[in-house]
């Protein structure tokens, strides 16, 4: 099993890494890249000079002392212009450059750069050394002190082939050890420093983040009871604010769904205890008086038998429903027909007084699991038997729409508070039976109902008013409808 790591330990480490990465990077381009990276930027400036005089003579425009001394001082270079036909001009007083290198180097260098220049392929040669020349910054005592030389030679055309120009360029600069040396004693600053900050982020961070959510694990474990009370302490940022209300809200969850646990036990055992009750007490009657054996006590005898097989099956459904098996055999049917067939089983009961009105609609194809859509309606239906009170009044009602068919089951009962209207549809859930004395059932079918047609991707829905009784409703498309969907 993989080792785990608290979270201010990995907060603690990615920040040192983090560090250790900059300074790395600090000491490679400071410490070793500096000074390619410098001489990189001279040859580019020794180019770019030497193309603007290029340029200047290509065009043949004069190049005065004056503009060749502004540029020079613009960029940090010394600029020369020979002419290779008048060997005498190597040997030119330095004028105003008296402190270039270009006019103190020996005519055999100059000469070797011009060579090397022309027999290029471009016309072009740059000279790259690090030398002890005399130039006023330097000091000769000190033998690390080099200074880097940059000379660009270039042959240039003059205008109307007149002639060619040579043209040098030099930039040098010192050596860089001592600047070095320098930077990686501030690297040594800088490194102690980014620890310190990295100690110091680490223990805010563990504060303001890692503590609380610390504090929230151990609160956290109160949840299988049902129990989570948030530390204001922990509230700090906007995540452990929803983490707080997401677990508070799931104690809650916990302690309905125990709550709910509890009663389905309580109402399972009531409910299969009574027909066994029953069972029991008719068969032992008919074993202990045989003049008992009549139909009407055989008859009873079956029907708490059905009750059980009833409830039993609501039991499998709901546990096939929880583990995500329950499997639809979709089909093209008439609602209305099923409707009026279903509605025939409940012929008994208004032979017992009851009214059950049916307002037809007509004819309506849909296209879904026929078994399945007939036990909706009849848990509907024996929800509105359970719950419809004195009245005994129910009215089974469809409409047809334009491209849906809705079927309703009113009754005309005790009805539902509207703070119960939004648990009905729970697993377990059952309104309270003290309330409700001719209630029966294990508070399982509205929670089967609502799995069933959530998997047909049906309407559904419930109005009530207490005291006047419920409205329970479902509608499924047209067979047409469906399968354009789909």
């Amino acid at each position: 099993m993989k080792k785990t790591v608290s979270l201010r330990w990995k907060l603690a480490r990615s920040l040192l890494l983090f560090s250790l990465f900059m300074i790395a990077v600090l000491f490679i381009f400071q410490g070793l890249l500096l000074e390619p990276m410098y001489e990189a930027s001279k040859i580019s400036t020794v180019k770019s000079v030497s193309d603007s005089v290029a340029a200047m003579i290509e065009a043949g425009a004069e190049v005065s002392d004056e503009t060749l001394f502004a540029m020079q001082m613009q960029n940090d270079t010394c600029v020369r212009i020979i002419d290779p036909d008048e060997p005498e001009e190597i040997f030119q007083p330095p004028g105003m450059n008296a402190g270039c290198l270009l006019y103190r180097m020996n005519p055999q260098e100059i000469e070797g750069m011009i060579s090397a220049a022309s027999q290029s392929e471009d016309g072009t040669y740059l000279s790259t050394e690090s030398s002890f020349r005399d130039i006023p910054q330097m000091n000769r005592k000190d033998d690390e002190k080099t200074v880097r030389s940059i000379v660009y030679t270039r042959i240039v055309r003059e205008k109307d082939d007149d002639g060619e120009k040579v043209v040098m360029v030099y930039a040098g600069f010192p050596r860089v050890n001592d600047a070095s040396r320098t930077l990686n004693h501030q690297l040594l600053y800088i490194g102690l420093i980014m620890i310190a900050a990295v100690a110091f982020l680490t223990w805010l961070l563990d504060r303001s983040i890692a503590r609380p959510l610390s504090i929230i694990n151990e609160e956290a474990k109160k949840l299988p009871e049902g129990k989570y009370e948030p530390d204001p302490d922990t509230d700090r940022y906007q995540e452990a604010q929803e983490l707080n209300q997401t677990l508070q809200q799931a104690a809650k969850d916990i302690s309905k769904a125990e709550k709910t646990r509890r009663d389905l036990i309580a109402n399972v055992s009531h409910d299969l205890r009574t027909p066994l009750t029953m069972i029991t007490g008719y068969g032992e009657m008919m074993i202990d008086m045989p003049e008992e054996k009549t139909d009407d006590n055989i008859q009873v005898i079956i029907d708490e038998s059905k009750r059980l097989s009833a409830l039993v099956n609501d039991l499998l459904d709901l546990s096939r429903i929880q583990e995500g098996k329950i499997t639809l055999n979709p089909e093209e049917f008439d609602l209305h027909e099923m409707i009026a067939g279903e509605l025939r089983k409940y012929d008994v009961y208004r032979k017992e007084g009851w009214q059950i009105e049916y307002l037809p609609a007509g004819s309506f194809i849909v296209n879904a699991d026929r078994r399945r859509m007939e036990q909706v309606f009849n848990n509907f239906m024996i929800n509105a038997l359970h719950y419809g009170g004195d009245a005994r009044h129910i009215i089974v009602r469809e409409v047809k729409m334009e491209d849906s068919f809705q079927v309703q089951i009113q009754d005309f009962g005790i009805g539902i508070e509207e703070k119960d209207l939004a648990n009905i549809w729970d697993r377990y859930y059952k309104v309270d039976r003290e309330h409700v004395r001719s209630s029966s059932g294990s508070g399982l079918g509205l929670s089967i109902v609502r799995s069933i047609l959530e998997e047909h991707h049906a309407k559904y829905g419930v109005s009530s008013v207490p005291g006047e009784g419920s409205t329970f409703w479902f509608e499924l498309p047209s067979a047409k409808q469906g399968g354009e969907e789909a």
